[in-house]
C-alpha cells in the first residue's frame, strides 16, 4: 500500500516540487482555456477543471504524480454532446456531465476494474491517440484560420476550409501559425518546459503591439475571469441523457489514466493501484463538476511534464493548482487578452 499519499510535504522534497508546481501551474493556465474551447464549452470550465482537478487527484489518486486534468480526448468527446448545446442552462448541464462521469469512475473502481485495463492492446491505444489527434486539428481549423466552415462534420468543415483559402483571415491564421512554430522551436531550448506560456505571451503581446483587432481574444469571446468558482448543483432533468455521454467519458479518462499508472513509479518506489486511481479520478471529476469545470481525467502529458520538471512528490501538484488560481485571481485581466 502506497503511504505517500498520507504524508506531509517533505523539506527535501519541497524546492523541488514547488519549481515543479510552478511550471506546471504556468502551462496549465492556457493549456486549461485552450481545453474549454476545444471541448465547445466556456474556457473558463477547461480551467476550472484543470485547477480543481489537479488538486483533488493530488490527494486521492494512488499515483505520485498522476495531474488529473481535461485531455483532448475528452474534450473532443465534450465537444459532441449536444445536450451541453441544447440545454436551457448549459453551465449546469456540464456540471451535470461531469459529476456523472465522476460517479461512473467511482464505481469502477469500487468494482476494482483496474486490471481490466490489461486488455487494451497497445495497437488499439496508438490507433485512438492518432484519431484523437486528426479531430483536434479538423476541429480547431476554423479557430486557427478565423472562418467557420459549414458542413455536417469536421471533414466536410475542413475541405470546405481548404477550398475558400480567400475566406481565411490572414492575421488569425498567421498569428496561430507562429504560435505553433514558436512552441515546437521552444520545446528544443532550455524554455521547453514553459514553451506553450512563453508562446503565448509573446504572440498575445505582438497582437496588441500590432493593432490587429481583429484577432478574436477571450474578452471578444466575453470569457472573464474575474474570481474563483462558486459551487453550482448539477441539472436533474438531463442526468438521462448525459449517462451514455458520462460512461464513455469515465471509460477514456480512465484508459489515459492508466498508461500513467503503469509508466510512473510513486516517489517510495511503488507501483500505483489502477483501481484506487479510478477512485481518485472519480473523486476530482465530482469535485470539477460541482466547482464548475468540465470532465478531467489522468493526462499523460500534464503528468510527463510535472515528472520532467522535477517534482519529487504529490505536493507538486497541489503548489500547480495554487498557481493556477493565484494566476485566475491575480491576473484575470491579463489572461483575456489572449
Amino acid at each position: 500500500m502506497n503511504t505517500e499519499a498520507n504524508s506531509t510535504p517533505k523539506r527535501s522534497t519541497f524546492r523541488h516540487d514547488a519549481s515543479a508546481g510552478l511550471v506546471l501551474g504556468l502551462q496549465s493556465v492556457p493549456d486549461g482555456l485552450a481545453t474549454g474551447l476545444l471541448a465547445g464549452v466556456n474556457p473558463l470550465a477547461g480551467l476550472y477543471g484543470y485547477m480543481v482537478g489537479t488538486v483533488s487527484g493530488a490527494f486521492s489518486t494512488s499515483s505520485s504524480f498522476m495531474a488529473v486534468q481535461g485531455t483532448g480526448a475528452m474534450a473532443m468527446l465534450v465537444a459532441d454532446v449536444a445536450v451541453l448545446r441544447e440545454s436551457s442552462s448549459p453551465s449546469r448541464a456540464l456540471v451535470t456531465l461531469s459529476v456523472l462521469t465522476g460517479i461512473a469512475m467511482l464505481v469502477a473502481g469500487l468494482l476494482k476494474l483496474g486490471s481490466m485495463l490489461r486488455f487494451v492492446s497497445n495497437a488499439v491505444m496508438v490507433g485512438f491517440i492518432n484519431a484523437v489527434g486528426v479531430n483536434i486539428v479538423l476541429g480547431q481549423l476554423a479557430n486557427l484560420t478565423g472562418y467557420s466552415a459549414d458542413g455536417p462534420n469536421r471533414v466536410v468543415r475542413a475541405v470546405n476550409t481548404f477550398l475558400h483559402p480567400g475566406l481565411l483571415d490572414g492575421r488569425t491564421l498567421a498569428v496561430g501559425l507562429c504560435t505553433v512554430a514558436l512552441i515546437v522551436v521552444l520545446e528544443r531550448t532550455p524554455l521547453r518546459s514553459l514553451g506553450l506560456v512563453v508562446a503565448v505571451i509573446a504572440t498575445s503581446a505582438s497582437v496588441h503591439l500590432l493593432g490587429w483587432d481583429q484577432v478574436a481574444t477571450l474578452n471578444d469571446l466575453g470569457v472573464t475571469l474575474s474570481g474563483l468558482p462558486r459551487p453550482e448543483l448539477p441539472l436533474l432533468s438531463v442526468v438521462p441523457a448525459l449517462l451514455v455521454p458520462a460512461v464513455s467519458l469515465a471509460f477514456v479518462g480512465l484508459v489515459q489514466g492508466a498508461g500513467i499508472s503503469a509508466n510512473f513509479l510513486n516517489a517510495d518506489g511503488t507501483y500505483p493501484d489502477p483501481s484506487r486511481d479510478f477512485l481518485g479520478q472519480g473523486v476530482a471529476n465530482v469535485a470539477s463538476g460541482l466547482l464548475q469545470g468540465m470532465p478531467v481525467g489522468g493526462s499523460v502529458s500534464a503528468s510527463a511534464l510535472n515528472k520532467e520538471a522535477g517534482a519529487g512528490s504529490r505536493w507538486s501538484l497541489v503548489v500547480a493548482s495554487i498557481v493556477m488560481a493565484v494566476v485566475v485571481v491575480g491576473f484575470g485581466s491579463v489572461v483575456g487578452q489572449v
